[in-house]
Parts: structure tokens; C-alpha cells; sequence
């Protein structure tokens, strides 16, 4: 029972994270292509420091209620990083939805259809199988293009200065942040689990091993990509066009995907924050608002 339930917060977690840190290309280029060979430093600390505070947050039990003045504090950042996350997580989805569906008001509609997914999928309590599948989803398509040898087609040129690049002092503190990140994000994943139900120290290894699957092909798939990829504001955009049409789609339903799975957890965790009536009427007000954008973008 602790080994599947460990999987699970594990898996819970990388859902979270999958929209945050996993498939912004811009994200992962400053935390990791820019140092260029010291990246493959700052990769396995990031891991582990994630797998660490991953640990660190099982060992606790996240459910009780605030009493401090400090933990007050605390709980007040961790609203208000969910509550922008979440925000920017629609703003992505509007993005993508005025980028891909041909409709007079895509990126309302993208918004829309975003949100529901996102209801959909905390509803059902999928948390760990959509985490599997991203997971594997993101290491099939970044390894895919490490392993493509033919160079990106580039339209937009732009030239930058790597300072950073083989600074291992930088790949270090990059890493701290990143985990950081991406540790406060995989809380909202381990919000179900409970003091004594896990063995912190099994689950912080699955997580960094979970997060190395994913992370590891995106570095090597980017660095592989040389300079001219680094600079583009969508580098995976850039990199899947090598497969024409289906590198377009490809890139934009993963990244659509993972940007619902973590406006889901986002969701969870500050209607986790709810009780009784409050929390009804969170659920109401979102129901209502995707039916009225819906509406407003259907004119």
C-alpha cells in the first residue's frame, strides 16, 4: 500500500508541475540552456533538491489548518502562488487557443475549454494517471528531438550573449531556484497525503527520478538545438517543426495538456482551502463564469 500510494503522490506531483516548469521552453533555456555544458550540473541538483523538498512537504501533514503568525504568512504566499499560477496557467491556454483553433474568439475559448479540462480532471480525482501519462508523454517528445539530427529551420534571428555558459557556481543557484519552483508547485499534488500513509524519503526518490525522465531529453533535446534555439521565444515551437504539421499539433496539444494538469492542481489546492459553503460557492462562480465566457465568445 505505501509503495502504490507513494507513486501516486509522486506521480500527483509531476502533474503539478508539468505546466510550471516542464514545457515553457523560455523556462527551461534560463534555468538550463544558457549555462550550456553546465547544465548537465544544475540537472541532477535540480532532481534531487526537488525530490528533497518533495520529501520534506510528505513528511508533514499539509491538510491542517494555519495557527502561527508565521504560518499564517506561509499560507497566505502559498494562495497567492497558486492563485497567480493559475492565472498564468489560463493565460497559456487562451494563447494556445488563439493560436491553434480557427474560431472568431480562440483565445476565450482556449481559456474555456482549459478551465473545463481542468474541472473535469480534479473532479475525477486523475491526478496520478494524468501525471503518468504527461510524464512519459513529455519524455517521448523531448527525447524525439534530441535524437533528430536534422538542424531547426530559423526565421527569426537573434543574438545573445551565454554569459552564464559553463559557470558551474550559476548551474548550482539556477537549480536551488528551479527546484524551488517547482517544489512549491508539487505541494498542490501532495495535498492528499497523509503523515505516516508514505515514507517521505521513498517518495522524494521516486519524484526525482520522475522529474530526471522528463527533464534530462529536454535539456539534451534543447542543447542540441545550438545557440540560434536558445534565443527563440518558443524553442520547442521551433524544434518540432522539423516534422511538419504534426510537430505543430504535437507541441501545442502537450503543452495545452500540461497547462490544464496544472491549473487542476492549482484549483484543488486553493479549493482544498474551502469548507462547507465556501467551497460551493468557488465551485459554482467557476462553473458559471466558463459558461458565461463561452457565451460571450460565441457572439
Amino acid at each position: 500500500m505505501r509503495e502504490r500510494a507513494e507513486w501516486r503522490g509522486a506521480l500527483s506531483a509531476m502533474a503539478a508541475i508539468s505546466g510550471v516548469g516542464l514545457t515553457s521552453g523560455r523556462e527551461l533555456v534560463l534555468f538550463f540552456g544558457q549555462l550550456k555544458g553546465a547544465a548537465w550540473v544544475g540537472v541532477p541538483t535540480a532532481c534531487g533538491l526537488f525530490g528533497l523538498l518533495t520529501a520534506l512537504m510528505a513528511s508533514r501533514e499539509d491538510n491542517l489548518p494555519a495557527r502561527g503568525g508565521l504560518e499564517r504568512i506561509f499560507e497566505a504566499l502559498r494562495l497567492l502562488y497558486a492563485s497567480l499560477v493559475a492565472a498564468l496557467m489560463l493565460v497559456r491556454l487562451g494563447e494556445l487557443g488563439a493560436l491553434t483553433l480557427p474560431l472568431r474568439h480562440g483565445y476565450g475559448f482556449g481559456v474555456g475549454l482549459g478551465l473545463l479540462a481542468a474541472l473535469v480532471w480534479h473532479w475525477t480525482d486523475a491526478d496520478a494517471p494524468l501525471g503518468l501519462g504527461l510524464t512519459l508523454a513529455l519524455c517521448a517528445f523531448y527525447a524525439a528531438n534530441a535524437l533528430d539530427g536534422r538542424p531547426p529551420k530559423i526565421h527569426l534571428r537573434g543574438e545573445a550573449e551565454f554569459s552564464l555558459a559553463g559557470s558551474t557556481g550559476a548551474a548550482l543557484a539556477l537549480a536551488g531556484v528551479y527546484a524551488a519552483m517547482t517544489g512549491c508547485a508539487a505541494a498542490w499534488g501532495l495535498r492528499g497525503v497523509k503523515r505516516g500513509a508514505v515514507r517521505p524519503a521513498a517518495l522524494g526518490i521516486k519524484a526525482a527520478a520522475l522529474m530526471g525522465v522528463a527533464l534530462i531529453p529536454a535539456c539534451a533535446a534543447l542543447l542540441r538545438g545550438g545557440d540560434a534555439v536558445l534565443v527563440q521565444p518558443m524553442p520547442w515551437v521551433v524544434l518540432s517543426a522539423r516534422w511538419g504539421l504534426a510537430g505543430f499539433w504535437l507541441c501545442a496539444g502537450l503543452s495545452a495538456a500540461c497547462a490544464a494538469a496544472t491549473l487542476s492542481q492549482a484549483m484543488g489546492f486553493l479549493l482544498s482551502r474551502t469548507r462547507g459553503a465556501s467551497r460551493s460557492l468557488a465551485v459554482y462562480a467557476i462553473i458559471v463564469g466558463v459558461i458565461v465566457l463561452c457565451a460571450m465568445c460565441g457572439r
